[in-house]
């Protein structure tokens, strides 16, 4: 699976991309200071990989004409929490100097256009923390609702729950 524009390429990235990918976690640590570790690791990066293969996701890194990372998206498009109609948007980092240039808003269109192709997809979910005023704003214009939260995570992060009914043309 690989997802294009005009400028941006979203394909799946594999632990040979380790390094490309902490880059970008590094440029993300405004992000990452929100939540329980400040600090990008090669540890963070290696058990957001894991996670993602336990969560049936697909991981890939968003590479722009340059074919340079630039962000990430991790998602999983079905059977989510074990419901074939329910896909998951579970991580969206965009690379600080990359931002406010509605690189976000065009990966989530791409990503939910193919999430579309699957005619048994009712609901997209995602979630949002709760001291990230500038993402809740975010999802809430991509037509994202906070269904239910704030809940505290394990990794001590609170959350709320977002959710968005599938609509197709």
């Amino acid at each position: 699976m690989i997802l294009r524009d005009h400028d941006l390429e979203i394909r799946p990235i594999s632990d040979n991309d380790i390094q490309s990918i902490f880059e970008v976690y590094q440029a993300c640590e405004d992000f990452l200071s929100l939540g329980p570790e400040p600090k990008a690791s090669l540890k963070m990066v290696k058990a957001d990989l894991d996670i993602s293969r336990e969560e049936n996701g697909i991981f890939c890194g968003i590479f722009d004409k340059e074919n340079k990372m630039i962000g990430i998206i991790d998602f999983v498009p079905k059977l989510y929490d074990d419901k074939r109609e329910l896909a998951f948007l579970m991580l969206l980092m965009i690379a600080k100097p990359y931002r406010n240039h509605g690189i976000g808003a065009r990966v989530v269109r791409l990503v939910e256009e193919q999430i579309k192709k699957d005619e048994m997809i009712t609901y997209i979910y995602s979630g949002v923390q709760v001291n990230n005023q500038q993402a809740i704003k975010f999802w809430g214009r991509m037509g994202y609702e906070i269904y239910s939260g704030p809940k505290l995570l394990p990794d001590k992060t609170t959350v709320y729950h977002l959710r968005k009914k599938v609509i197709r043309a």
